[in-house]
């Protein structure tokens, strides 16, 4: 009797044993690589959600530097390793690692209805037409103002170019920087150019750009770089070598008045405790359209070499659903791609509505393919043009020529 007990208890500590091991084997860890460092929080919260659904899964988010992200980014997938979910960046640097098959083509495989052939087109793959990441969220560039240095120097906010004018140079004159931003960094300057520019090229000129019907040394275009020069005096002392992390804490600190930047900003804005507002920019004269640039931020693929790829694919499917839209909307101040999606957050609904007069990040969005990007091109432009070491015209020359190399 005693012999059978303990033949009993040795099965069933074996049962145990097995299920205990088995269950181990069949829980799956994905690698989820992003260069949203500010997200982690906001990230892991959604993922939670996600595990919960998906008990048999756990993803792990890493944020890498932004900067540094596609670099080690291509770096890990030319290897044959990288993380089994990408977080991708769209148009031209999605292509650079969908092209050589790094990702997983999505079509069939997630359900994409919920998505706008627009977002889709950031995401998809030129020579194929295939999609390869999930959209994620669009961006708006605008101009932000501290609300307490307007009311406290009594000045108004400004709504057109002149009186964009007046107003900075009525807070300089109150001993306020009235614009924040440097060109050290050259995106930076490039995104003040998408905020700036659109109000003097139009909303027609990038359709018309795109199509052939006209090219960069357009005098839409190069009256629109002349106009960033005209900011060159409010903006900050030594604005040469003001970077992008100096030009946060000159807004946040009240000793600018204005800062010039995309709607990924709302969150650190709010934490650091600043009453901000935010408009488009000053449109060209009275009673004029005033445009904002968008642009998509990116996406999520799966790596094409991943051991897990059925794993990564549930977890994808899962970022083209309204609920995950919901939360991204909710937990990281930005404006969803998923259709029915909705934010109550203020600031976020003021966006919703510029995108009613929205044109697309020019050179983001229609010329980073080839090398030199169109990027590169108008970012160094513009440094050259606030050096005075070249003129609009000239800058807008080196940009057409720039791109007659690509077909060559």
């Amino acid at each position: 009797m005693q012999t059978s007990w303990l033949t009993l208890r040795k099965s069933l500590l074996l049962i145990g044993a097995m299920f205990v091991t088995g269950t181990l084997l069949a829980e799956t860890t994905l690698s989820f690589w992003s260069w949203r460092q500010e997200d982690v929080k906001s990230y892991n919260e959604i993922i939670a959600e996600f595990e919960k659904s998906n008990p048999g899964i756990k993803v792990k988010y890493t944020a890498h530097e932004a900067k540094s992200y596609n670099t080690i980014l291509t770096t890990a997938l030319a290897a044959g390793s990288g993380p089994d979910i990408i977080h991708t960046r769209s148009y031209g640097s999605l292509e650079k690692i969908s092209k050589p098959g790094y990702l997983e083509p999505l079509d069939g495989k997630v359900d994409l209805k919920l998505l706008s052939a627009d977002e889709l087109g950031g995401t998809t793959l030129r020579a194929d037409g295939r999609v390869y990441a999930v959209p994620f969220a669009s961006q708006t560039l605008l101009l932000y103002y501290n609300k307490d240095v307007f009311s406290d120097k009594g000045i108004a906010i400004p709504a057109t170019w002149d009186e964009f004018k007046a107003a900075s140079r009525k807070l300089k004159a109150a001993g306020v920087t009235p614009l924040a931003n440097g060109t050290k960094d050259g995106w930076t300057a490039e995104v003040m150019g998408g905020i700036f520019m659109p109000n003097f090229y139009g909303k027609a000129f990038f359709n018309d750009v795109k199509a052939g019907q006209t090219n960069f040394d357009d005098s839409r275009y190069v009256g629109a770089l002349e106009k960033m020069l005209e900011l060159k005096e409010f903006m900050p002392n030594g604005f040469e070598g003001v970077d992008y992390a100096t030009m946060k804490q000159l807004f946040v600190s009240s000793q600018a008045a204005m800062f010039a930047g995309g709607s990924w900003e709302i969150p650190g804005f709010r934490k650091a405790g600043i009453n901000f507002g935010i408009m488009p920019a000053p449109g060209a004269w009275t009673d004029s359209t005033r445009l904002v640039s968008s642009f998509l931020d990116g996406g999520y693929g799966v790596n094409a070499a991943s051991k897990n790829k059925e794993a990564a694919l549930k977890f994808i499917r899962f970022t083209a659903t309204q609920p995950f839209g919901q939360m991204l909307t909710d937990k990281l101040a930005n404006v969803s791609t998923i259709e029915g999606a909705v934010s109550s957050d203020p600031l976020l609904a003021q966006i919703a509505e510029m995108h009613n007069n929205a044109t697309p990040y020019i050179m983001l969005v229609g010329y980073r393919f080839d090398k030199p990007t169109g990027s590169t091109m108008l970012q160094n432009g513009l440094q050259q043009i606030y050096a005075g070491t070249k003129t609009p015209v000239q800058v807008a020359k080196d940009i057409v020529d720039g791109m007659k190399a690509w077909d060559n």
